[in-house]
């Protein structure tokens, strides 16, 4: 079928209207009761009034910093790159950021942000514990019903992922000096244009590209953003792996431009939606709530052509939750329960496989410019039938967690612990950082393994994994 015959059958079928009123002919039901559970509020209209009064009180402060994993902190990370002056966030166990950060504290003029909308996440948990201790200037932004004192509420019928139209999104771009109503009225516009079952929806004209190229087996897409450093192309593999990656289907982002792919990208260039490219035209102005909210219609209806749950993630609790019967051993720092390899072994499979393998590191010594060298080495060992992928924890459990171990078993997963010097202790806890880092790790592994995805589970240090991968790439 042809491209246009995929955007007919959209249209055709309403699927527009599938997700506005959910039911059995949507999507299945996915980890929820009922169709009433459907988490959609994030497709309702907003009003200023229930921001304005709050953020007032919240705007006196000179800078901002936002804890949280995943989809509760992508949007922070991107008014961080936009205005670094006033937003800063945290979203890893790299030790040297989080005594950075305790520093940046003691200034009275700084407030600081607990993102996490179950109160549950147990890394943000554990960085609030270490970095927050005593902090008047704290705010939570978490599922309530109404703002209080030191609580802004999000709705709990939206999904982390989906949350760019409650303080999630909007409250880091409004500290970061954005203009309220130009927020609002972007998201505002965009759930206009994509609720019409038109072919100038902008939503449903993504959506056909995506299903067109997925019908074709083309379900490696490369995503890239005109700045690297600005993290749109980090929102965007989250949206697209946690809300397609499962059930043994989706579609597996890239964050890097090859031309064997479809691409998403953002410039600024003007909007462009062919066969195999779409191009969202970014001027890092308020104009990005209305490309992101395209984004989440976009894929949720693709989610619905291809059967599955978009608002879910059945994966991501997994590993937490066997971290913490790990963490419950009687001997807390006990390794003998570890099956690990060798680094030949690491050596062996990215040199024989052809496929895709994917490094998934942990480690609390890992600083900005280490992981950008194990981006660069990675890339330099990739090449046309092999990919190379890397991801760091604790971030990445939070958005490719649910497509790797619900997605693509062809992915041969590397888990690999990076020892390092130093070590905090968790107040109020019997076991370290290191040691909750080394079991997050391991449990993963173990998920994955569960999960019937091939994985090796690996521990080293830094230096000794930069020069097995040289090795590899002057081989």
């Amino acid at each position: 079928m042809s491209l246009q015959e995929y955007l007919d059958q959209i249209i055709d079928q309403n699927i527009i209207e599938k997700i506005l009123n959910p039911n059995k002919e949507s999507f299945p039901l996915g980890d929820f009761d009922n169709y009433k559970e459907i988490p959609i509020e994030w497709t309702k209209n907003i009003n200023i009034n229930d921001f304005e009064k709050t953020y007032l009180n919240i705007g006196r402060f000179e800078k901002y910093i936002f804890i949280g994993m995943g989809g509760s902190i992508s949007m922070a990370r991107i008014a961080s790159f936009i205005n670094p002056s006033k937003i800063e966030f945290i979203d890893n166990f790299d030790i040297s950021t989080i005594k950075n950060t305790k520093e940046i504290l003691n200034n009275p003029s700084t407030a600081i942000f607990i993102c996490s909308k179950s109160r549950n996440t147990l890394e943000t948990a554990i960085l609030d514990q270490i970095i927050t201790t005593n902090k008047i200037n704290k705010f939570y932004i978490q599922d309530d019903l109404k703002d209080k004192k030191n609580i802004l509420a999000t709705p709990k019928q939206t999904g982390g992922r989906f949350s760019i139209s409650t303080h999630l999104g909007i409250l880091p771009f409004y500290l970061a000096g954005f203009n309220l109503d130009k927020i609002i009225a972007n998201i505002n516009k965009a759930n206009k244009d994509c609720k019409s079952n038109q072919y100038n929806n902008p939503a449903i004209k993504i959506a056909a590209i995506l299903f067109h190229n997925y019908k074709k087996n083309k379900k490696l897409f490369s995503i890239y953003s005109q700045n690297e450093n600005d993290y749109i192309a980090d929102w965007i593999e989250q949206l697209i792996s946690e809300s397609t990656g499962k059930e043994e289907n989706g579609i597996l982002p890239i964050k890097d431009i090859n031309t064997i792919y479809p691409l998403i990208s953002f410039s600024s260039n003007e909007d462009l939606f062919t066969d195999t490219k779409i191009n969202l035209k970014i001027d890092y102005s308020e104009s990005l709530f209305y490309k992101f909210q395209i984004l989440m219609y976009a894929i949720s209806i693709f989610c619905s052509l291809i059967d599955i749950q978009p608002f879910d993630q059945p994966n991501v609790e997994s590993t937490k939750i066997t971290t913490k019967s790990l963490l419950e051993t009687k001997n807390i720092d006990d390794t003998s329960f570890l099956d690990k390899a060798n680094l030949s072994a690491l050596v062996k499979e990215i040199k024989e496989n052809k496929g895709i393998i994917s490094l998934l590191i942990h480690g609390t010594n890992i600083d900005i410019e280490q992981k950008k060298n194990l981006i660069k080495s990675t890339s330099k060992i990739s090449s046309e039938d092999q990919r190379v992928l890397i991801f760091f924890a604790p971030n990445y459990l939070h958005s490719m967690g649910q497509l790797l171990k619900g997605s693509f078993k062809n992915i041969q997963n590397l888990v690999i612990n990076l020892h390092g010097n130093e070590d905090l202790n968790i107040p109020n806890s019997l076991y370290t950082l290191n040691t909750f880092v080394k079991k997050q790790g391991y449990s993963d592994h173990l998920e994955l393994i569960k999960n019937e995805r091939k994985s090796l589970y690996f521990e080293t240090n830094y230096e000794e994994l930069m020069k097995n991968l040289n090795n590899l790439i002057n081989d």
